[in-house]
Protein backbone atom coordinates (compact mmCIF):
# COMPACT_ATOMS: atom_id res chain seq x y z
CA UNK A 1 0.00 0.00 0.00
CA UNK A 2 1.45 3.57 -0.96
CA UNK A 3 1.16 6.30 1.54
CA UNK A 4 -2.12 8.04 0.70
CA UNK A 5 -1.51 11.92 1.75
CA UNK A 6 2.71 12.38 1.75
CA UNK A 7 4.11 11.51 -1.87
CA UNK A 8 4.44 14.35 -3.96
CA UNK A 9 4.74 17.25 -1.73
CA UNK A 10 6.32 20.00 -3.46
CA UNK A 11 8.77 22.38 -1.82
CA UNK A 12 5.82 25.12 -2.62
CA UNK A 13 3.73 23.23 -0.72
CA UNK A 14 6.13 23.12 2.31
CA UNK A 15 7.04 26.97 2.07
CA UNK A 16 3.05 27.25 2.54
CA UNK A 17 2.80 24.84 5.18
CA UNK A 18 5.99 26.58 7.17
CA UNK A 19 3.87 29.82 6.67
CA UNK A 20 0.62 28.60 7.82
CA UNK A 21 2.43 27.22 10.94
CA UNK A 22 3.95 30.44 11.93
CA UNK A 23 1.02 32.30 11.72
CA UNK A 24 -1.35 29.73 13.31
CA UNK A 25 1.30 29.92 16.15
CA UNK A 26 1.28 26.26 16.04
CA UNK A 27 2.34 25.21 19.54
CA UNK A 28 6.01 24.05 20.54
CA UNK A 29 6.55 19.91 21.59
CA UNK A 30 7.13 20.82 24.73
CA UNK A 31 4.28 22.75 25.40
CA UNK A 32 1.85 19.99 23.40
CA UNK A 33 3.48 17.84 25.79
CA UNK A 34 3.12 19.87 28.60
CA UNK A 35 -1.24 19.77 28.04
CA UNK A 36 -1.43 16.15 28.09
CA UNK A 37 0.47 15.56 31.23
CA UNK A 38 -0.83 18.43 33.51
CA UNK A 39 -4.13 19.58 32.04
CA UNK A 40 -5.71 16.82 31.10
CA UNK A 41 -3.67 14.48 33.32
CA UNK A 42 -5.34 16.70 36.07
CA UNK A 43 -9.10 16.46 34.53
CA UNK A 44 -8.56 12.94 34.75
CA UNK A 45 -10.38 12.01 38.08
CA UNK A 46 -13.24 13.65 36.37
CA UNK A 47 -12.96 11.30 33.36
CA UNK A 48 -12.67 8.59 35.45
CA UNK A 49 -15.65 8.80 37.55
CA UNK A 50 -18.19 9.66 34.74
CA UNK A 51 -16.68 8.05 31.96
CA UNK A 52 -17.11 11.01 29.62
CA UNK A 53 -14.73 13.76 28.03
CA UNK A 54 -14.91 16.90 29.97
CA UNK A 55 -15.61 20.26 27.60
CA UNK A 56 -13.12 22.29 28.53
CA UNK A 57 -10.63 19.44 27.65
CA UNK A 58 -11.63 19.26 24.32
CA UNK A 59 -11.93 22.93 23.82
CA UNK A 60 -8.63 23.32 24.87
CA UNK A 61 -7.35 20.60 22.59
CA UNK A 62 -8.92 22.41 19.73
CA UNK A 63 -7.15 25.64 20.79
CA UNK A 64 -4.17 24.33 20.68
CA UNK A 65 -4.37 22.29 17.81
CA UNK A 66 -4.80 19.07 18.61
CA UNK A 67 -7.17 18.35 15.41
CA UNK A 68 -5.31 20.50 13.06
CA UNK A 69 -1.70 18.74 13.02
CA UNK A 70 -1.72 16.85 9.90
CA UNK A 71 -5.15 18.33 8.98
CA UNK A 72 -4.68 19.83 4.72
CA UNK A 73 -4.05 23.41 5.02
CA UNK A 74 -6.92 24.38 2.94
CA UNK A 75 -9.01 23.04 5.58
CA UNK A 76 -7.05 25.34 8.23
CA UNK A 77 -4.62 22.89 8.98
CA UNK A 78 -1.12 22.73 9.96
CA UNK A 79 -0.84 19.94 6.72
CA UNK A 80 2.48 18.28 9.16
CA UNK A 81 3.95 15.15 7.31
CA UNK A 82 4.05 11.59 8.77
CA UNK A 83 7.66 12.44 10.42
CA UNK A 84 6.54 15.65 11.62
CA UNK A 85 3.45 14.23 13.31
CA UNK A 86 4.82 11.99 15.19
CA UNK A 87 6.25 13.04 17.82
CA UNK A 88 3.31 15.33 18.49
CA UNK A 89 1.60 12.35 18.87
CA UNK A 90 3.83 10.30 20.76
CA UNK A 91 3.69 13.35 23.46
CA UNK A 92 -0.18 13.42 23.77
CA UNK A 93 0.11 9.51 24.62
CA UNK A 94 2.16 9.76 27.64
CA UNK A 95 -1.20 11.27 29.37
CA UNK A 96 -4.39 9.74 29.62
CA UNK A 97 -5.40 7.25 26.34
CA UNK A 98 -8.20 10.12 26.03
CA UNK A 99 -5.90 12.60 25.03
CA UNK A 100 -4.09 10.50 23.04
CA UNK A 101 -7.05 8.89 20.98
CA UNK A 102 -8.33 12.87 20.60
CA UNK A 103 -4.93 13.15 18.55
CA UNK A 104 -5.22 9.83 16.78
CA UNK A 105 -8.61 9.61 15.51
CA UNK A 106 -8.68 13.42 14.21
CA UNK A 107 -5.95 13.76 12.46
CA UNK A 108 -6.90 10.27 10.91
CA UNK A 109 -10.67 10.29 10.00
CA UNK A 110 -10.00 13.51 7.70
CA UNK A 111 -8.39 11.26 5.30
CA UNK A 112 -11.31 9.28 3.71
CA UNK A 113 -13.57 11.93 3.87
CA UNK A 114 -10.96 14.43 1.89
CA UNK A 115 -10.54 11.89 -0.46
CA UNK A 116 -13.60 10.33 -1.41
CA UNK A 117 -16.35 13.21 0.01
CA UNK A 118 -18.09 15.18 -1.66
CA UNK A 119 -18.20 19.25 -1.65
CA UNK A 120 -20.96 19.19 1.20
CA UNK A 121 -18.61 16.32 3.26
CA UNK A 122 -15.31 17.66 2.97
CA UNK A 123 -17.28 20.74 4.24
CA UNK A 124 -17.01 19.45 7.62
CA UNK A 125 -13.27 19.27 7.65
CA UNK A 126 -12.47 22.55 8.70
CA UNK A 127 -15.08 22.46 11.58
CA UNK A 128 -13.66 19.08 12.33
CA UNK A 129 -10.65 21.37 12.74
CA UNK A 130 -11.99 23.74 14.81
CA UNK A 131 -13.44 21.03 17.32
CA UNK A 132 -16.62 22.15 15.56
CA UNK A 133 -17.41 18.81 14.37
CA UNK A 134 -16.22 14.92 15.43
CA UNK A 135 -16.49 12.51 13.17
CA UNK A 136 -16.67 8.82 14.44
CA UNK A 137 -15.19 5.92 12.41
CA UNK A 138 -17.80 2.97 12.69
CA UNK A 139 -16.51 -0.52 11.49
CA UNK A 140 -16.06 -3.27 14.19
CA UNK A 141 -18.91 -5.19 14.60
CA UNK A 142 -20.06 -8.09 17.70
CA UNK A 143 -21.14 -10.25 15.19
CA UNK A 144 -18.90 -10.32 12.36
CA UNK A 145 -15.15 -9.15 11.54
CA UNK A 146 -14.00 -6.36 9.59
CA UNK A 147 -13.09 -6.20 5.93
CA UNK A 148 -15.37 -8.24 3.93
CA UNK A 149 -16.85 -10.16 7.03
CA UNK A 150 -19.13 -7.47 7.69
CA UNK A 151 -22.72 -8.07 8.64
CA UNK A 152 -24.13 -4.98 8.30
CA UNK A 153 -25.97 -4.41 4.85
CA UNK A 154 -27.43 -1.67 2.88
CA UNK A 155 -30.17 -2.15 0.19
CA UNK A 156 -30.63 0.70 -2.57
CA UNK A 157 -34.29 1.86 -3.20
CA UNK A 158 -33.96 4.82 -5.96
CA UNK A 159 -32.48 7.08 -4.21
CA UNK A 160 -32.17 5.94 -0.90
CA UNK A 161 -30.73 3.14 1.04
CA UNK A 162 -31.48 1.15 3.42
CA UNK A 163 -28.88 0.26 6.06
CA UNK A 164 -30.20 -2.78 9.00
CA UNK A 165 -27.00 -3.74 11.14
CA UNK A 166 -24.86 -2.97 14.68
CA UNK A 167 -21.56 -1.60 15.48
CA UNK A 168 -19.87 -1.74 18.58
CA UNK A 169 -16.73 -0.24 20.62
CA UNK A 170 -16.98 3.22 18.70
CA UNK A 171 -14.81 6.04 19.71
CA UNK A 172 -16.23 9.30 20.32
CA UNK A 173 -19.72 8.26 20.02
CA UNK A 174 -21.21 9.28 22.77
CA UNK A 175 -19.94 13.10 21.35
CA UNK A 176 -19.99 12.71 17.38
CA UNK A 177 -21.85 14.69 15.33
CA UNK A 178 -21.05 12.32 11.96
CA UNK A 179 -20.22 8.83 11.45
CA UNK A 180 -18.42 6.80 8.93
CA UNK A 181 -20.21 3.56 8.41
CA UNK A 182 -19.24 0.65 6.14
CA UNK A 183 -21.97 -1.76 5.53
CA UNK A 184 -22.13 -4.60 2.78
CA UNK A 185 -23.95 -3.85 -0.61
CA UNK A 186 -23.94 -7.14 -2.15
CA UNK A 187 -23.76 -10.55 -1.36
CA UNK A 188 -20.44 -11.48 -2.64
CA UNK A 189 -17.30 -11.63 -0.39
CA UNK A 190 -15.12 -9.35 -2.76
CA UNK A 191 -13.38 -6.27 -2.22
CA UNK A 192 -16.15 -3.95 -3.93
CA UNK A 193 -18.96 -5.59 -2.17
CA UNK A 194 -18.64 -2.41 0.75
CA UNK A 195 -19.81 0.82 0.62
CA UNK A 196 -19.63 3.43 2.98
CA UNK A 197 -21.85 6.30 4.41
CA UNK A 198 -21.15 9.31 6.39
CA UNK A 199 -24.25 9.80 8.33
CA UNK A 200 -25.34 12.59 10.70
CA UNK A 201 -26.44 11.60 14.40
CA UNK A 202 -29.85 12.62 14.69
CA UNK A 203 -30.87 10.37 11.12
CA UNK A 204 -34.00 8.61 12.32
CA UNK A 205 -33.57 4.87 13.27
CA UNK A 206 -30.12 5.49 14.62
CA UNK A 207 -29.83 4.53 18.23
CA UNK A 208 -26.48 5.41 20.42
CA UNK A 209 -26.31 3.28 23.26
CA UNK A 210 -23.57 4.88 25.30
CA UNK A 211 -23.20 2.09 27.73
CA UNK A 212 -20.48 0.26 26.34
CA UNK A 213 -17.74 0.26 29.66
CA UNK A 214 -13.98 -0.67 28.92
CA UNK A 215 -11.36 -1.61 31.21
CA UNK A 216 -8.87 1.36 30.53
CA UNK A 217 -9.09 4.29 27.74
CA UNK A 218 -11.99 5.76 30.40
CA UNK A 219 -13.41 8.94 28.62
CA UNK A 220 -13.54 7.61 25.06
CA UNK A 221 -17.17 7.56 24.50
CA UNK A 222 -17.39 3.69 23.21
CA UNK A 223 -20.47 2.75 22.01
CA UNK A 224 -22.87 0.48 20.96
CA UNK A 225 -24.57 1.42 17.26
CA UNK A 226 -28.15 -0.24 15.95
CA UNK A 227 -29.93 0.39 13.11
CA UNK A 228 -32.67 -1.48 11.20
CA UNK A 229 -34.45 -0.61 7.95
CA UNK A 230 -32.98 2.90 8.90
CA UNK A 231 -33.11 5.19 5.48
CA UNK A 232 -30.23 6.94 4.44
CA UNK A 233 -30.11 9.23 1.00
CA UNK A 234 -27.64 8.53 -1.20
CA UNK A 235 -26.11 11.85 -0.79
CA UNK A 236 -24.79 10.72 2.59
CA UNK A 237 -22.69 7.91 0.89
CA UNK A 238 -18.90 8.22 0.82
CA UNK A 239 -17.29 7.26 -2.13
CA UNK A 240 -18.43 5.17 -4.91
CA UNK A 241 -20.86 1.84 -4.54
CA UNK A 242 -18.18 -1.01 -3.97
CA UNK A 243 -15.58 1.84 -2.12
CA UNK A 244 -16.34 0.80 0.74
CA UNK A 245 -13.26 -1.25 2.08
CA UNK A 246 -10.99 1.15 0.27
CA UNK A 247 -12.41 3.96 2.15
CA UNK A 248 -11.58 2.36 5.34
CA UNK A 249 -8.25 1.31 4.59
CA UNK A 250 -7.43 4.95 4.21
CA UNK A 251 -8.26 5.37 7.33
CA UNK A 252 -6.83 2.04 8.52
CA UNK A 253 -3.18 2.40 6.88
CA UNK A 254 -2.55 5.39 8.63
CA UNK A 255 -3.66 4.13 12.06
CA UNK A 256 -1.13 1.15 11.98
CA UNK A 257 1.69 3.61 12.41
CA UNK A 258 -0.15 6.24 14.18
CA UNK A 259 -1.38 3.62 16.94
CA UNK A 260 2.54 2.52 16.98
CA UNK A 261 3.49 5.57 17.82
CA UNK A 262 1.43 6.14 20.61
CA UNK A 263 2.51 2.78 21.97
CA UNK A 264 5.96 4.05 22.31
CA UNK A 265 4.62 7.20 23.85
CA UNK A 266 2.63 5.10 26.91
CA UNK A 267 6.05 3.30 27.21
CA UNK A 268 7.56 6.02 27.86
CA UNK A 269 5.48 7.42 30.15
CA UNK A 270 5.68 3.84 32.03
CA UNK A 271 9.28 3.97 31.93
CA UNK A 272 9.33 7.52 33.35
CA UNK A 273 7.09 6.63 35.92
CA UNK A 274 9.37 3.71 36.79
CA UNK A 275 12.52 5.47 36.93
CA UNK A 276 10.94 8.21 39.58
CA UNK A 277 9.68 5.42 41.47
CA UNK A 278 12.86 3.22 41.57
CA UNK A 279 14.85 6.73 43.09
CA UNK A 280 12.87 7.37 45.64
CA UNK A 281 11.80 3.70 46.98
CA UNK A 282 13.91 2.86 49.67
CA UNK A 283 14.37 -0.58 51.25
CA UNK A 284 16.92 -2.03 53.53
CA UNK A 285 18.54 1.56 53.37
CA UNK A 286 18.90 1.99 49.59
CA UNK A 287 16.55 3.15 46.75
CA UNK A 288 15.73 0.09 44.58
CA UNK A 289 17.25 1.85 41.54
CA UNK A 290 20.72 1.26 42.81
CA UNK A 291 19.76 -3.00 42.98
CA UNK A 292 21.22 -4.53 40.34
CA UNK A 293 17.65 -6.47 39.33
CA UNK A 294 15.56 -2.97 38.59
CA UNK A 295 18.70 -1.64 36.67
CA UNK A 296 17.86 -4.81 34.43
CA UNK A 297 14.12 -4.40 34.40
CA UNK A 298 14.81 -0.26 33.24
CA UNK A 299 17.61 -1.56 30.79
CA UNK A 300 15.17 -3.66 28.95
CA UNK A 301 12.23 -1.33 28.52
CA UNK A 302 14.79 1.45 27.47
CA UNK A 303 15.59 -1.21 24.93
CA UNK A 304 12.34 -1.85 23.82
CA UNK A 305 11.38 1.84 23.48
CA UNK A 306 13.97 2.33 21.32
CA UNK A 307 13.71 -0.83 19.08
CA UNK A 308 10.28 0.18 18.68
CA UNK A 309 10.27 4.22 17.87
CA UNK A 310 12.69 3.26 14.99
CA UNK A 311 10.47 0.70 13.59
CA UNK A 312 7.57 3.07 13.16
CA UNK A 313 9.83 5.71 12.16
CA UNK A 314 11.20 3.55 9.42
CA UNK A 315 7.62 2.96 8.59
CA UNK A 316 6.65 6.69 8.31
CA UNK A 317 9.84 7.06 6.51
CA UNK A 318 8.48 4.72 3.37
CA UNK A 319 5.16 6.06 3.88
CA UNK A 320 6.51 9.49 3.69
CA UNK A 321 8.20 8.50 0.63
CA UNK A 322 5.33 7.28 -1.74
CA UNK A 323 6.86 3.93 -1.24
CA UNK A 324 4.82 0.44 -0.08
CA UNK A 325 4.74 0.20 3.41
CA UNK A 326 2.46 -2.27 4.71
CA UNK A 327 4.61 -4.80 5.76
CA UNK A 328 6.74 -2.70 7.55
CA UNK A 329 3.94 -0.87 8.64
CA UNK A 330 2.48 -4.25 10.28
CA UNK A 331 5.68 -5.00 11.39
CA UNK A 332 5.64 -2.15 13.90
CA UNK A 333 2.37 -2.58 15.18
CA UNK A 334 2.93 -6.37 15.67
CA UNK A 335 6.30 -5.57 17.44
CA UNK A 336 4.90 -2.73 19.33
CA UNK A 337 1.92 -4.72 20.84
CA UNK A 338 4.03 -6.92 22.27
CA UNK A 339 6.90 -4.16 23.18
CA UNK A 340 3.63 -2.29 25.38
CA UNK A 341 3.00 -5.04 27.16
CA UNK A 342 6.09 -6.18 28.24
CA UNK A 343 7.20 -2.65 29.07
CA UNK A 344 3.93 -2.09 31.38
CA UNK A 345 4.35 -5.48 32.93
CA UNK A 346 7.68 -4.81 33.79
CA UNK A 347 7.09 -1.00 35.11
CA UNK A 348 4.40 -2.88 37.54
CA UNK A 349 6.86 -5.14 38.71
CA UNK A 350 9.27 -2.48 39.50
CA UNK A 351 6.13 -0.53 41.72
CA UNK A 352 5.27 -3.50 43.53
CA UNK A 353 2.41 -3.94 45.53
CA UNK A 354 1.85 0.35 44.86
CA UNK A 355 1.42 -0.06 41.63
CA UNK A 356 -1.26 -1.90 41.81
CA UNK A 357 -3.72 1.00 43.55
CA UNK A 358 -5.77 3.25 41.80
CA UNK A 359 -3.04 5.62 43.66
CA UNK A 360 -0.14 5.11 41.41
CA UNK A 361 -0.54 6.13 37.78
CA UNK A 362 0.85 3.17 36.56
CA UNK A 363 -2.31 0.93 37.16
CA UNK A 364 -4.39 3.57 35.07
CA UNK A 365 -1.17 3.24 32.70
CA UNK A 366 -1.13 -0.98 32.23
CA UNK A 367 -5.06 -0.54 31.86
CA UNK A 368 -4.84 1.56 29.26
CA UNK A 369 -2.42 -0.07 27.28
CA UNK A 370 -4.18 -3.35 27.13
CA UNK A 371 -6.94 -1.38 24.93
CA UNK A 372 -4.02 -1.83 22.21
CA UNK A 373 -4.56 -5.74 21.76
CA UNK A 374 -7.96 -4.54 20.36
CA UNK A 375 -7.49 -1.58 18.26
CA UNK A 376 -7.87 -1.39 14.07
CA UNK A 377 -6.88 -5.06 13.94
CA UNK A 378 -5.31 -7.36 16.47
CA UNK A 379 -1.76 -8.89 16.66
CA UNK A 380 -3.18 -11.93 14.83
CA UNK A 381 -3.82 -9.51 11.95
CA UNK A 382 -0.55 -8.52 12.28
CA UNK A 383 0.92 -11.41 12.05
CA UNK A 384 -0.95 -12.64 9.23
CA UNK A 385 0.22 -9.79 7.43
CA UNK A 386 4.20 -9.90 8.05
CA UNK A 387 3.97 -13.63 7.49
CA UNK A 388 2.45 -13.02 4.01
CA UNK A 389 5.19 -10.92 2.94
CA UNK A 390 7.97 -13.02 4.55
CA UNK A 391 6.72 -16.10 2.38
CA UNK A 392 6.40 -13.98 -0.49
CA UNK A 393 9.84 -12.05 -0.50
CA UNK A 394 11.51 -15.40 0.57
CA UNK A 395 10.11 -16.67 -2.29
CA UNK A 396 11.41 -14.30 -4.48
CA UNK A 397 14.74 -14.91 -3.15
Amino acid sequence: MLCPYDAGRTAGDLKAIMEWMAMSKVIDLDKFREFFLTEVEEAYPEVERTDSLPEAIHKRAAEIGCYRLTLPVEYGGYGMSVTEYLPYLEASAEGPGVGRMLVHTTNGIWRPVHNFGNAEQRALLPKMGAGETVIAFALTEMTGGTGRDLKSVARREGDTWRLSGEKHLITWADRADWFLIVAATDDGSAKDSLTAFLIPRDIEGFEIDATQHTMGLHGTGHAFLRYKDMVVPDKYRLGEVGQGLEVALFFLDYSRVSLSTTMVGLAKRALDESVKFAKRRVTFGKPIATRAQMQTHLAMMHADIEAARYLVRHAAKLCEDGKDFTPQAATAKLFNLNMVGRVTDLALRVHGGWGYTREAPIERIYRDARGYWFEEGTAEIQQLVVARHVLETSAAA
